[in-house]
């Protein structure tokens, strides 16, 4: 709830507002989120730094996802991914 009541200036301070030059990295951005009637429905929002997400990325997202037990997330990608990443 904390991420959602800052205002743009907080971002700003915490995570900076300079893409071109890595701030925020994308993948400082990631967040757990959870549902408001369920506390244990939860999803990870992921934001790759790769322009192009590979097989690589999604086996780390997938191996992240069981050490915590979230079944769902939800992946921000820039330019898409590559054809043995969709499988």
């Amino acid at each position: 709830q904390d991420e959602l009541d800052q205002t743009l200036d907080e971002f700003k301070s915490q995570f900076g507002d300079k893409p071109s030059e890595g701030r925020p990295r994308r993948t400082d951005l990631t967040v757990l989120v959870a549902h408001n009637d369920d506390p244990t429905d939860q999803m990870f929002v992921f934001f790759p730094e790769e322009p192009k997400v590979g097989i690589k990325t999604i086996k780390m997202y997938c191996q992240r996802m069981q050490e915590e037990n979230i079944t769902r997330a939800i992946i921000v990608v820039q330019m898409g991914m590559t054809p043995s990443a969709k499988q």
